[in-house]
């Protein structure tokens, strides 16, 4: 009962927040007319906290539809680089604007992979959101694939705030936030390591994390490739 309530609420409140988030984009793309520098900063603002609100409920439905199995996967074989690749580019001009380095590296010849591509997305998007908004501007993030035995494995590596040693089995427990990044950023729900989690682990991987608190954080992920 608790997973369909917050389901229904979930989708009622997307389509009004939506709607309120292109206002706001019609708004500053002056659709309506010129706007001075003090009414796009509220504007800007405003956008902002729409945007947050919608990932926030995005999260709330990938966590309903993981508890009533409905989180149903279709895979596809792909190359697992295009999918990441495409998770590069939707970040870029975060990362560009927070002044942070970034560094890919591929193994050449990495197999094809069974791939929903869409959850996969969201596992992606999570990561890079959380490395981008914990690592301070002029940080780096890596990024490395490579093949091992029978997986293809993925490190994505930030040099931000970390989490504390005692606190990194709690990462992937819903609503847990470190202590220390709800000092660094006070906005969060603690949801999308909890939704990565089961979408690496639905694709048959697995994905471990290493850190040190003011050094940095390491995601591994670990995706098998299928037979052929």
């Amino acid at each position: 009962n608790k997973s369909e309530f917050v389901s229904v609420a979930a989708h009622q409140l997307r389509t009004p927040i939506t709607g309120i988030r292109w206002s706001f984009n019609a708004l500053l793309d002056r659709e309506l007319g010129e706007i001075n520098s003090n009414q796009q900063k509220m504007l800007e603002d405003g956008l902002k906290s729409s945007i947050r609100m919608i990932a926030l409920i995005n999260d709330l439905l990938n966590v309903a539809r993981i508890e009533e199995g409905r989180f149903g996967l279709r895979f596809e074989r792909q190359p697992f680089e295009v999918v990441m690749q495409g998770a590069i580019d939707r970040h870029r001009k975060a990362i560009d604007e927070k002044g942070i380095l970034f560094f890919l590296d591929i193994q050449p010849g990495i197999p094809s992979l069974d791939i929903d591509e869409e959850k996969m997305n969201i596992a992606l998007d999570n990561i890079f959101d959380n490395a981008i908004k914990y690592t301070p501007p002029g940080g780096t993030i890596t990024v490395k694939i490579s093949e091992e035995k029978n997986f293809v494995r993925v490190s994505i590596s930030d040099t931000g705030i970390g989490i504390p040693q005692n606190q990194i089995g709690k990462l992937f427990i819903k609503f847990f936030r470190a202590e220390n990044a709800l000092r660094f950023q006070t906005s969060g729900s603690g949801l999308g390591l909890y939704v990565v989690k089961n979408i690496i682990e639905a694709h048959g991987g697995t994905i471990t994390v290493t850190s040190e608190e003011n050094k940095g954080t390491t995601m591994l992920l670990a995706i098998p490739i299928p037979n052929h």
